[in-house]
């Protein structure tokens, strides 16, 4: 049975190499790697070159990656800290050397980077198009996308009515290189299809028409449908209604309602019932069309508002005549 020499190491100072390339305990080893390459990049820009302290860091970094890089290494620095990673110890195959960190960080950064300049591969990779566009897609393939954008669509009852395209402009960043890294405002116009009849309210969704970014999704833009007022005629589902008013001695003695329907026709509407405050016309199949069946269409109802003399002349005495007559013949 082997037992380590240095199991009764009590350091007075332990380097954490996990928190020099500021990583948890249980990282993987391509989340080493990037750790690395972040840190190696930003302590090697030329504005930190002016620090005094920057050749220990850049050691201190580069020694951290060479222990947890190195699958044996690592496991005895987790298990023995950095005490008996450079002490050496006794394993079930025989002594384990200590480690000795070479001194050289830019060697370090010349095997991991192919050149003392960590850059350089980055330059290579923004001169090829090809490799630039494979990691825009692997960059994109775990982006987090932006909210939805949602804009009210205001449609005329004639456009609900006969269905159709409606063009709408927006304005959002898009790229402009091939790198896909700056954008500018640009106008686009967008096709949206309108089905006859369509409800009120209703999401019609273009995916990922939002503003362009390298590090996110562009946001779906969602128009919602909203119907503009009419002069004449208001929706009410799938029929349509309207107000006209009459005087008291048509409300009484009947009369014909001419109503000029949203295609263009001329109806007349013969009304033969005395017509009280809450009295409704009903003429069937004359709303606008139903969505799951364009052949078929609600109603258009009729609301009165009666128009009140504000007195009664003596000719108007002959109303009870007429509505007897009406009466006895009916």
């Amino acid at each position: 049975m082997h037992r380590s020499n240095a199991a009764n190491i009590k350091p007075t100072f332990e380097t954490d190499y996990y928190g020099v390339l500021e990583l948890n305990r249980d990282c993987d080893d391509l989340e080493i790697k990037k750790a690395f390459r972040r840190l190696a990049i930003r302590h090697q820009n030329p504005s930190r070159q002016r620090n005094e302290n920057i050749k220990e860091v850049l050691a201190l970094i580069a020694e951290a990656y060479e222990v947890l890089s190195d699958p044996l290494k690592r496991a005895i620095y987790d298990q023995y800290g950095e005490t008996g990673l450079k002490r050496g110890i006794s394993g079930p195959n025989g002594h384990i050397p200590p480690y000795i960190f070479h001194g050289e960080p830019q060697r370090t950064f010349r095997n991991f980077f192919g050149t003392l300049n960590p850059y350089g591969d980055l330059v290579n990779i923004l001169n090829d198009p090809q490799t630039m566009e494979i990691i825009y897609k692997m960059h994109t393939a775990n982006k987090v996308k932006d909210e939805p954008i949602k804009k009210s669509l205001l449609l005329t009852l004639r456009e609900i009515f006969f269905g159709g395209v409606k063009e709408v402009k927006i304005k959002k960043k898009v790229f402009v290189d091939s790198e896909k890294m700056n954008t500018v405002f640009k106008e686009k116009i967008i096709s949206i299809p309108i089905k006859p009849g369509l409800p009120t309210g209703t999401e019609i969704v273009f995916y990922e028409e939002g503003d362009e970014r390298f590090d996110r999704l562009p946001a779906d833009i969602i128009f919602v449908t909203e119907d503009s007022p009419h002069e004449i005629f208001q929706r009410e589902g799938d029929n349509l209604l309207m107000t006209t008013e009459i005087f008291l001695k048509d409300a009484l003695i009947g009369t014909v309602v001419t109503v000029n329907t949203i295609d263009d026709r001329t109806i007349r509407v013969p009304i033969t019932s005395i017509i009280t405050p809450d009295y409704r016309k009903c003429i069937p199949n004359e709303g606008l069309p139903l969505v799951k069946s364009i052949k078929e269409r609600g109603d258009l109802v009729i609301n009165f508002k009666i128009e009140f003399p504000v007195y009664l002349p003596i000719a108007m005495g002959s109303i009870d005549e007429n509505i007897s007559i009406r009466k006895n013949t009916s």
